[in-house]
């Protein structure tokens, strides 16, 4: 997950299981992974600025 050992046990349980879920959803093979049309203009925003 790209955690360091120290992170992990520094972590809550509700921080730890966030950072797996988010990771899980990140990496998941059978998703689409193309962005929506609300984070292409969020992303877009966040360049110009």
């Amino acid at each position: 997950m790209g955690m360091t050992p120290a992170e992990t046990l520094a972590c809550s349980p509700f921080e730890y299981l966030a950072a797996l879920d988010g990771f899980m959803e990140a990496n998941d093979p059978d998703s689409d992974k193309r962005l929506s049309e609300a984070e292409k203009d969020a992303l877009w925003e966040m360049l110009e600025a």
